[in-house]
């Protein structure tokens, strides 16, 4: 068991999970400053919004940029493989 950065793609103009993504290798520490974590939180495991702004911070740490005007994404670490 480990435990995992997962983003969750919800489409703006529905309720529904559209997709997870799972990242195997992640930087806690700049996930919490990039997404404004609260100290209660020090693990990540509550889901946390990413915004235009974390957005293009995780694309340039990670390569890979989420459609915010198509989804509503969430991260936070998970304990179990997708």
């Amino acid at each position: 068991m480990g435990i995992y950065l997962v983003v969750s793609l919800f489409q703006r103009d529905g309720d529904g999970l559209t997709n997870m993504l799972q990242l195997e290798e992640s930087d806690l520490q700049f996930f919490r400053e990039t997404l404004n974590v609260p100290e209660e939180d020090p693990l990540l495991y509550g889901e946390y919004q990413i915004n235009p702004e974390a957005n293009e911070k995780i694309y340039q740490r990670y390569g890979f940029k989420l459609d915010l005007d198509k989804y509503d994404c969430f991260a936070g670490y998970k304990t179990d493989k997708l």
